[in-house]
Parts: C-alpha cells; structure tokens; sequence
C-alpha cells in the first residue's frame, strides 16, 4: 500500500491569521464581560448605599418619633454619644438601639465614610436640599442626611436615578442627592 501525500495533508495546522482572528474575538469578548461585570460591581456598590438610606429613613423617623429629636450618627470609631442610632443613650425617650450596628467601611460604603447628620445645612457644605429641581433649596435646618465620602461619580449617578428619577434640574444638585465633585462627597436627604 502506497501512501499518498498531497496539499491538503501536509496543511493541517492553523495559519497565523487565523490565531491573530482567534485571540482578537478572544480579546474582544474578554472586553465586553469586563466591561459588564463592572457595572454589575457598580450596581451592587449603589445598591448598598441606598440600602443604608433605608435604614437610616427608618431608624431617624423612629429615633425622632422616640425623643423629638434628629439623631446623628458617625463611623464605629467615634465616641458613644455620637451614635446616637446604634449606642445606647440617656436623653430623654431613647428606646434604641435604632441600627443594628454603628457604620462600618465594610457594610454601608465601600469607597469611604459614611455619616447621618442632623441638620441639612451644614455650615458651607450645602444650603438645603432642592427636592423638586426648581432651583431653590427646599429642605433646610434640622433634619438628617447622609454624608458619604469618595463614591465615583458613576456610583452616585445611578443611586440619583433611583432616589429621584425624573426631578427636573441637574442630577447632582436637585432632589434628595447632592453630589459636590470639589469635595468628594455625597450628601443624602433622608428624613425631615
């Protein structure tokens, strides 16, 4: 039996053109899973934050329904009596804990600190909150807000949609969301 060699045998592996087509719709496709999968990372960063704007809704309505007062709250660190959500306190009517924690970088923002304020106009940070976009700052004096540091503005985008989609005005000064680029801060109207 003779074996016959031809054209055809001898060229059975893949050209050069055919790998360079191979790894380019590799890297192609490696772009666009990439490139979802962050902002799938991002929807979950956003919708942890806006998470801690619930409890916190909750927490400083009952707090206030409690004592008459409008808490405020900062990171685990800080002393007791400015955990006035998650550390037992003696003033009049307090029947908490509010939260079932203090804050946490782990738990409430991934990117930096989170803290409840209890007024909406903190000295030169913000005069008010601009709830229905017409340019004049709505809510002001005693109240709370959340005071969130270094979100990406991405992040802060897509929790703005959720808490005020639709509110005529710039997405970061009007509504319940007020984003100061300068400063790298994000400030939250949560109960008044």
């Amino acid at each position: 039996m003779k074996l016959r060699i031809t054209n055809k045998t001898l060229r059975s592996g893949f050209s050069l053109l055919e790998i360079i087509i191979a790894i380019a719709i590799i890297a192609i496709l490696v772009g666009v899973v990439g490139y979802r999968s962050g902002s799938a990372i991002q929807r979950g960063q956003a919708s942890r934050i806006l998470q801690v704007v619930k409890t916190c809704e909750k927490a400083a309505a009952t707090h206030y329904a409690d004592t008459g007062l409008y808490p405020h709250e900062y990171m685990v660190t800080a002393a007791a009596a400015d955990r006035q959500l998650s550390s037992t306190q003696t003033y009049d009517g307090w029947q908490g804990p509010y939260t079932e924690r203090p804050f946490a970088d782990e738990d409430t923002n991934p990117f930096g600190e989170t803290s409840v304020y209890s007024n909406l106009q903190e000295s030169s940070w913000i005069s008010g909150f601009d709830l229905d976009g017409d340019g004049t700052a709505d809510l002001t004096g005693n109240g709370c807000m959340l005071f969130f540091t270094d979100i990406p503005q991405e992040v802060v985008q897509s929790i703005d949609r959720a808490l005020d989609g639709g509110i005529p005005g710039d997405w970061f000064t009007s509504g319940r969301v007020v984003w100061q680029e300068s400063a790298n801060r994000t400030l939250i109207y949560v109960y008044k």
